[in-house]
């Protein structure tokens, strides 16, 4: 969002074709950044859940089936091997919606989460920016030696890893998406009681990955 707003105003003048214009300002930007992450979080995250509780509510079958499975298919398109995870990718994606809206509302309006930016720490194998650093940090003891030992040094790193895997990690808490799980859960609980065969389905295994992703069950947990 920060891209779109401070990239709009050149995309707009520059003397590229009409479609390439298109494709970067509507197709990238708008639908891709803008309006699947407010269709998904609006449509599955609240109004469906809510639509359970209000008997005279009812959502056709295209909102709720035809249109998210058609946005799937053309996101995993470009990556047919992809294609047996089209159901997990669809419940996570939604699942995602929370933290990509937020990110999307903070971009487009400058809020103060717009300026932070957060590396995540890669894990697997140790880098070669892991050797090179502990490189010159032993050079700096050991002026005399001209060639390091690189057999060593992996050596070292893969002891530092060893006492960090040891710490005590711990799960983080995610008030939001417990807040929706539970949501979602309650109204799959309704959906059954009024015999929503489809509903159902779909808002219970929603709130379960919403309920995976609030207690910090998928991913590596921090120390």
């Amino acid at each position: 969002m920060q891209l779109f707003r401070l990239c709009l105003p050149a995309i707009i003048k520059s003397k590229i074709s009409f479609w390439k214009k298109f494709n970067l300002i509507f197709l990238f930007f708008l639908l891709r950044k803008l309006i699947l992450p407010f269709y998904s979080f609006t449509l599955f995250c609240i109004i469906l859940p809510m639509t359970m509780f209000i008997p005279e509510a009812e959502l056709p079958a295209w909102v709720v089936c035809y249109i998210p499975a058609t946005m799937s298919f053309l996101n995993i398109l470009p990556a047919p091997k992809s294609f047996p995870f089209i159901v997990p990718y669809l419940l996570f994606e939604n699942t995602m919606s929370v933290t990509k809206f937020n990110a999307m509302i903070s971009g487009l309006f400058q809020l103060g989460s717009a300026y932070e930016w957060v590396v995540t720490k890669k894990s697997g194998r140790s880098s070669e920016g892991d050797l090179v650093s502990l490189v010159e940090k032993e050079g700096k003891h050991q002026r005399g030696v001209s060639v390091p030992n690189l057999q060593e040094m992996k050596e070292e790193i893969t002891q530092q890893e060893k006492k960090a895997s040891k710490k005590k990690k711990h799960n983080r808490i995610y008030t939001k998406e417990l807040a929706l799980a539970f949501l979602l859960l309650t109204a799959s609980a309704r959906s059954l009681l009024s015999a929503q065969g489809i509903h159902f389905y779909f808002l219970l295994f929603q709130g379960i990955s919403f309920l995976l992703v609030g207690l910090d069950l998928i991913g590596e947990q921090v120390q």
